[in-house]
């Protein structure tokens, strides 16, 4: 039986997690949203390799198999910007510092305009569906954890801006989020 878990990234400016390479972590996948009172960071540079991590365990012993599926959410900051290509990871890190991309939307081309509004100071907003076939069965342990990278290209119209990835904690809007299909042995 599978069974499929939600997560959504943040960055939780007062809540951090150690594991492996990660110290004092504080972009974190996490099932439900925290109180909107928390301090955080709602986004960023979307051309950083930005990385999500579940540090909890899930099982002694899962496994990763089926459709992963979520979205992204993309935004001009400053300027015009041009997003030109984007790509989802799941990964895993363990104990020892091992990285593996487990499954990878890889490269995906897109073409995708984000205008910037000088009168409001507010950037166009993008949010970019995704779907990864999981089939080929990845075993994870107690020594394993999980996390999502998330990377970007993108083109600007001038210097001083970029495109944000957004991760709000902000059950409104869902700016990052990921189901994945787990079988619990």
């Amino acid at each position: 039986m599978r069974y499929y878990e939600t997560f959504y990234g943040v960055e939780l400016t007062d809540m951090s997690k150690s594991f492996g390479k990660f110290s004092n972590h504080h972009k974190l996948l996490v099932k439900d949203y925290k109180s909107e009172a928390c301090r955080e960071s709602s986004y960023s540079s979307a051309t950083d390799s930005n990385k999500f991590l579940y540090p909890h365990h899930i099982k002694k012993t899962y496994f990763i198999e089926g459709t992963i599926s979520g979205h992204i959410t993309l935004v001009a900051s400053g300027c015009t910007s041009h997003v030109t290509d984007y790509k989802v990871s799941v990964c895993k890190m363990n104990a020892d510092n091992t990285d593996v991309e487990l499954f990878t939307t890889g490269w995906v081309s897109v073409d995708i305009d984000l205008a910037w509004n000088n009168t409001y100071s507010v950037g166009e907003e993008a949010v970019i569906p995704f779907e990864i076939d999981a089939w080929e069965k990845e075993k994870l342990t107690e020594f394993d954890r999980i996390y999502v990278k998330v990377e970007t290209t993108s083109s600007y119209v001038s210097d001083g801006c970029y495109t944000q990835l957004w991760h709000e904690n902000n059950a409104t809007w869902e700016d990052l989020k990921i189901e994945i299909p787990f079988i619990l042995p």
